[in-house]
């Protein structure tokens, strides 16, 4: 049997390009002679639609490209196409069906409905799809096939955490299918690639060839990193390690050769992580793409001479070209003169346009307080505060980045460049960002711990040795720097990491998880040893429960930022859902 492996980047409600390709897809395989071409989840409708779905007219759209579908497949008899639609219920129930249809020579032959639908982290299929309750098998290429759609190989012989009470792969086993298409639009985490091999490699060990399609490209916070495979018999056939554009390779299930035998095994993890698609390349495909489909060409950003930004100008020039960033410096009377020069050196380096605005914020707020002092009333707020000394004079220290946020939305609004935000997780975590810097309309690196920002940094030429190496500093006031208002990074890092991935809220269930981390070989920290010494000090208990405690208070400032990708298991986003008011944390 020859597959052809539909590997595409669609965009939800963009019907007439995601058939465009869909076609190209069809025509690829039809030349190669192909038995069969699969396409990953929802192709149709694009994935993730949300509540498009609740639009009549969205729902009629996409069945009008289904019949489009069936209509330019109708000289093909030697062809299935297999691709991802909604259906309608009309049961009781959720008034739609995550479906895949089975087209050959103009006629949909089976229709499967997804069974395991996920309702976890991003996920949210309960709210609009009804579990369909039945397999579909059809004959391809002399071949018994069976059709899945992402979630529902991830119950398989107990390989997960998942709790579904069904099995479909175990069903299609015991009915004997030979190939089993499954269709994904299953989004980039780093580490996914070897996750997915080892949950599901194991369910093709009674000869099952399991041919895995998955979605590839941006979509809003997530990102799709495609690496589709193939596997029988336990062994790797084929993995895409394509990292641009729509991929149709074609693979024949009978002459295909081991790439990996027994892939599950651990040792062979490192072989299957070199193959990944880099955590690098999917922040730029992220960006790119949000970009893209958005309408825009340009992109604005602060540049600071320090390495968030310089990480985020340096993504944003792989993302859309350097000729199309525009990246401004702003300098106070605080701002060193390194900072300045660092910020010249990258701006060359990369290629992008360089602008200098400087900034004066104390004229601002005396102007500013002049004006609210206007009420001879004791009983007035600003006079209560003033009066008493209890004036925020962190507020002055703020105005420098309020400012440098309005002259970036002014670019933005005044020569239509998208603006980008520079923070990372670590800092969301806490709060220790502007409001309004966080409230642009993309942030590349927001799911970033520091140590990823700056092991980025290192690795790219592009980017001065000096701004990876010197002090972080918002540079607000004299010697200010971020670890003195916070903690060290090298500590900051593995809080954030364990309570909001792991849930890790105790000091006595941190020391285990940074020892299990360790002992698996995982970086959660730039400086491990200091991590370790920093976590026998007689205060780092109470310093622990203080950054857990400002995490929860800053809920309310993370809940108004912009999205950003998604790399890690548990993003802030739409995937972390706590309360904004609340007293526990």
């Amino acid at each position: 049997m020859r597959v052809c492996i539909g590997q595409i980047n669609t965009t939800p409600g963009d019907f007439d390009g995601n058939l465009e390709r869909i076609k190209k897809g069809i025509d690829v395989a039809d030349a190669a002679r192909c038995d069969a071409i699969v396409f990953p989840e929802l192709t149709i409708p694009g994935y993730l639609s949300q509540d498009l779905l609740y639009d009549p007219k969205f729902i009629d759209r996409n069945l009008e490209i289904l019949q489009e579908v069936c209509d330019y497949t109708s000289n093909l008899p030697r062809l299935s196409v297999v691709v991802g639609c909604i259906g309608r219920n009309e049961a009781a129930g959720k008034p739609f069906f995550n479906m895949a249809a089975v087209i050959v020579n103009g006629q949909i032959i089976g229709r499967y409905k997804k069974q395991l639908l996920p309702f976890y982290d991003v996920f949210d299929e309960l709210r609009y799809f009804e579990p369909g309750d039945g397999l579909t098998l059809v004959e391809i290429g002399g071949k018994k096939v069976g059709i899945t759609i992402c979630e529902d190989l991830w119950n398989d012989k107990g390989s997960d955490d998942y709790q579904y009470s069904g099995n479909p792969m175990d069903l299609y086993r015991k009915q004997g299918v030979e190939v089993i298409f499954s269709l994904n639009s299953s989004p980039y985490v780093q580490g996914k690639c070897w996750r997915r091999l080892k949950v599901i490699a194991p369910g093709s060990e009674s000869g099952v060839a399991i041919v895995y399609v998955n979605q590839y490209g941006g979509q809003d916070e997530l990102v799709f990193d495609g690496q589709s495979f193939v596997v029988r018999d336990g062994n790797l056939l084929y993995l895409c390690e394509e990292v641009s554009g729509d991929t149709f390779d074609i693979v024949d299930l009978e002459d295909a050769k081991v790439l990996l035998a027994n892939v599950c095994r651990e040792e062979n993890q490192q072989a299957i992580q070199s193959r990944s698609i880099k955590l690098y390349d999917m922040l730029v495909l992220g960006l790119r793409d949000y970009v893209q489909k958005s309408g825009f060409s340009q992109l604005v950003l602060a540049s600071s001479g320090g390495v968030d930004s310089a990480v985020v100008c340096k993504i944003a020039c792989d993302a859309v070209g350097a000729a199309n960033v525009h990246a401004i410096r702003m300098p106070s009377i605080y701002s060193s003169a390194h900072s300045r020069d660092d910020a010249l050196q990258l701006h060359k380096d990369l290629g992008c346009w360089d602008y200098e605005v400087p900034i004066e914020h104390q004229s601002v707020v005396d102007m500013l307080n002049r004006h609210f002092d206007g009420h001879e009333d004791d009983s007035n707020l600003v006079r209560q505060q003033l009066s008493s000394n209890n004036y925020g004079l962190v507020a002055d220290e703020n105005m420098q980045a309020r400012l440098r946020d309005i002259y970036i939305m002014h670019f933005s609004n005044a020569f239509g460049a998208m603006p980008l935000s520079t923070g990372n997780k670590t800092e969301s975590a806490c709060g220790y960002y502007t409001h309004f810097d966080m409230n642009f309309s993309f942030a590349p690196i927001k799911d970033l711990y520091k140590f990823q920002v700056v092991d980025i940094a290192r690795q790219k030429g592009e980017i001065p040795e000096n701004i990876w190496k010197k002090p972080p500093s918002a540079e607000l006031a004299e010697g200010q720097s971020d670890e003195a208002s916070l903690l060290p990074y090298a500590v900051l890092d593995a809080i954030v990491h364990a309570y909001v991935e792991d849930y890790v809220s105790t000091f006595p269930g941190f020391g285990k998880w940074v020892h299990q981390q360790l002992s698996l070989g995982n970086k959660i920290s730039g400086d491990h040893d200091h991590l370790l010494v920093w976590a026998e000090g007689s205060s780092a208990e109470q310093e622990f429960q203080r950054i857990l405690s400002l995490m929860g208070k800053m809920e309310y400032k993370r809940r108004q930022t912009c999205p950003g990708t998604k790399v890690s298991k548990v993003a802030f986003g739409s995937g972390r859902r706590i309360p904004i008011v609340e007293k526990w944390s």
